[in-house]
C-alpha cells in the first residue's frame, strides 16, 4: 500500500526530527462527533501531537493526531513541514513537506494517502501572498488513485484581525471519495475537477481567539455539477498561557488531496502547551525589552517601551497605564516600540510576544502585577 508506506515514511521522520531539540511541544485531547453523507453520527476520540523548531532562517514542524472510532472515519495522520527564509531575500518564504494518512484503523486494509507539497510566499510585516502545489496518491483497497492541486492565496491582519483568501483548483481520479460524500449521483468517467474560494476571517481577543472559515466549491467533470458551500467555526479560550479549550463545528467539504470526505463536525478538546521556547522571546531574554522616561513640561512624563524581536511577531505591552489591558507595539525602523504618556508616581508595565507570558522589560525592577505575573516598576517623580 502506497499510502500506508508513506505514513510509515513520514513517522519514522517525526521520530528523526524529534530526536533534536524542540522550540515547542503541543497536546490536544479530545472527542468529537462525525456525520458523514448517508450515514448516522458517529463519536470519536482525538488525541494530537504538535513539534515545532525554529532556527534562524529554518522552521521545523511536525505533526501526528490520531481519530478513534468504530468504523471509516478512525484515522491517523502526520505532517512534516519546512519552512526556510533565503538570506539574500529576507521577505520570501519557501514552505515543502510531506503528509500521510491511514484511515479506517479497525481495518487495516481500509486505505492510505500520501502527498507531498510546496509553496512559495512573499511576506511583510502585516500582509502577504502565496502560490503553491500539491500532489498525491490515495490507496482503496489495492487501487492508486492521484490528486493534483495548486492554489493562491493572500493574507493580511490588522490590530487582533487576520483574514486569508484562497484559490484551490484541483484535479483527481478519486471517484470513490465522492461517493463516499454523496456527490454525485452518477461517477465521473475519468478525472474531476472542483473549484474552491476559502475565506478565513480571526479575532483575538486579551483570552479569546474566534475563526470562521467559507468554502465555495463548482466542479467539472461530475454529473451533476458540483456546487456547494460549508462553513467551519472554532474557538479557543486561554485559561492560562499555556492551557486552553477548543471547540469548533461545521461541515468540510470532500478533500481529494487528503482523501477526506464531506462530513458535518462537531468538537471539544483540552490543548495544553508543554513547551514553548518562542525564538522571539528569547531574543527578549538575550538582548531585553527596555522601558525610558522622559519627563514632561505638564506633569508627568512619556514612556517608551522598545523591544528586539523579528518585525513578523506579535509585540503587545500592558500596566497601569492602560487598565492592565494589551495594546499593540509598532515597528519603528529595527525594534518594536511604544510611547504613551504617564502620571506621577508608581508605575508598572510589561511586554510579551506572540501571546507568550508577560514580562518586565530587563532595565526595571521585576514586581508582581495585578493577575501574580511578572511586570517592571517605573517611578514618575
Amino acid at each position: 500500500m502506497r499510502g500506508l508506506a508513506a505514513v510509515c515514511l513520514l513517522f519514522a521522520a517525526v521520530h528523526r526530527a524529534a530526536a533534536q531539540v524542540p522550540d515547542e511541544i503541543r497536546v490536544e485531547a479530545g472527542a468529537a462527533e462525525v456525520r458523514q453523507a448517508g450515514n448516522r453520527s458517529r463519536a470519536a476520540a482525538l488525541f494530537g501531537v504538535t513539534w515545532r523548531r525554529t532556527r534562524e532562517r529554518l522552521v521545523t514542524t511536525a505533526l501526528g493526531s490520531v481519530t478513534v472510532a468504530r468504523d471509516s472515519i478512525g484515522t491517523a495522520q502526520g505532517l512534516l513541514a519546512l519552512r526556510y527564509q533565503p538570506a539574500h531575500l529576507p521577505n520570501w518564504r519557501l514552505e515543502t513537506g510531506a503528509a500521510g494518512a491511514m484511515f479506517g484503523l479497525n481495518a487495516l486494509s481500509g486505505g492510505g494517502n500520501g502527498a507531498l507539497f510546496s509553496r512559495v510566499q512573499r511576506a511583510s510585516r502585516a500582509h502577504g501572498l502565496w502560490a503553491g502545489a500539491a500532489g498525491s496518491v490515495t490507496n482503496r483497497m489495492g487501487h492508486n488513485m492521484q490528486t493534483s492541486a495548486y492554489d493562491v492565496g493572500a493574507w493580511g491582519e490588522y490590530k487582533r484581525t487576520s483574514g486569508t483568501v484562497a484559490a484551490v483548483v484541483t484535479t483527481s481520479h478519486d471517484t470513490d471519495l465522492l461517493a463516499a460524500s454523496g456527490l454525485p449521483s452518477r461517477r465521473p468517467i475519468g478525472p474531476f475537477v472542483v473549484r474552491d474560494a476559502t475565506f478565513t476571517l480571526q479575532q483575538s481577543f486579551s483570552a479569546l481567539d474566534i475563526a470562521a472559515t467559507g468554502t465555495f466549491r463548482a466542479g467539472e467533470g461530475v454529473s451533476p455539477h458540483v456546487n456547494d458551500r460549508a462553513l467551519m467555526l472554532a474557538a479557543a479560550f486561554y485559561l492560562s498561557p499555556v492551557v486552553a479549550l477548543t471547540v469548533s463545528g461545521g461541515r468540510q467539504l470532500a478533500d481529494p488531496l487528503r482523501a477526506l470526505p464531506d462530513a458535518k463536525i462537531l468538537s471539544a478538546s483540552v490543548r495544553v502547551l508543554f513547551l514553548r521556547r518562542d525564538p522571539a522571546v528569547l531574543q527578549i531574554d538575550r538582548y531585553g525589552a527596555i522601558a525610558l522616561t522622559k519627563s514632561d513640561p505638564e506633569g508627568g512624563a512619556t514612556l517608551t517601551l522598545r523591544v528586539l524581536a523579528n518585525s513578523s511577531a506579535r509585540v503587545e505591552a500592558y500596566g497601569t497605564f492602560s487598565g492592565w489591558q494589551p495594546v499593540p507595539m509598532h515597528w519603528v525602523l529595527d525594534a518594536w516600540e511604544l510611547q504613551v504618556h504617564v502620571p506621577p508616581g508608581p508605575q508598572r508595565v510589561a511586554v510579551r510576544v506572540n501571546g507568550s507570558q508577560w514580562r518586565a522589560p530587563a532595565n526595571l525592577t521585576k514586581v508582581t502585577d495585578e493577575f501574580g505575573g511578572e511586570a517592571g516598576l517605573v517611578v514618575v517623580p
